[in-house]
């Protein structure tokens, strides 16, 4: 059994998410439930449990604020969230999943599905790197991001960042004056970390950084970057790209 804890303001939330885990997940088993943050953060430390269920925005403290306040980690977890505004783009890199309200149970199920697949990669480690993304994308400038490395985690300084590309279930990393990195993330999730106006999209395969765009050619659409690399911008991409940068 999957000993589960619940934390959500909104006892219907609590209530819904009970009722979801106990007709479709049978090996879940809730131990304990919380819609007071404070009483969660005093009872989790002495909580055996193998997965936390976070909601995000509560009122007193939120869910990044309990996380930071915890002397150790929770082992596994899942932010159950009605918003979906940035903070979510640092949940992809090393909680388990982050669920929409209302949550749906295809979803939830494919979270469990995701954390047996992974428990036994979960480090404490990991949930610091989690921890190290939303604290970074919390302040008004981002400027570093977590990524994991063989050893432990490794800050990158996005201003020596080229452009990412994509590698099947890998992305490679460009820096300036640096080795390339090879990273096992998907260049879908560094898209929900890195926006625009910094960073765009701009096809398929790359994404780019625009401080690092020496030059655009609007008849090919070919983007020239610092380190003499050609990148074709998309169709689909296009207009939103040339309205970026005021083309």
């Amino acid at each position: 059994m999957i000993s589960t804890i619940l934390v959500d303001d909104e006892p219907d939330n609590i209530k819904t998410l009970q009722l979801l885990l106990q007709r479709y997940c049978p090996d879940v088993e809730v131990t304990a439930t919380y819609t007071d943050p404070r009483a969660a953060l005093k009872a989790l430390p002495k909580a055996s449990y193998d997965l936390l269920l976070l909601d995000v925005e509560m009122p007193g403290m939120t869910g990044f604020d309990l996380l930071k306040k915890l002397a150790t980690p929770p082992p596994a977890i899942v932010f159950v969230t009605a918003h979906s505004h940035y903070a979510v783009r640092a949940f992809k890199f090393d909680a388990i999943d982050y669920l929409l309200k209302p949550v749906d149970i295809d979803d939830l199920q494919a979270a469990l599905t995701r954390y047996k697949r992974t428990k036994a990669d979960l480090t404490t480690d990991k949930v610091k790197q989690l921890l190290a993304n939303i604290d970074h994308l919390s302040r008004p400038a981002v400027s570093r991001i977590a990524l994991p490395t063989q050893d432990g985690v490794e800050m990158i300084a996005l201003d020596e960042v080229i452009y990412l590309r994509a590698d099947r279930n890998y992305t490679l990393i460009r820096r300036d004056g640096k080795k390339d990195l090879i990273v096992a993330r998907t260049l879908g999730s560094f898209e929900e970390l890195l926006t625009p106006p910094r960073f765009m999209r701009i096809n398929k395969q790359y994404l780019i950084s625009l401080d690092k765009m020496t030059r655009y050619i609007r008849t090919t659409s070919l983007a020239l970057m610092q380190d003499g690399t050609e990148i074709q911008v998309s169709r689909t991409r296009k207009e939103e790209f040339q309205k970026l940068i005021q083309v």
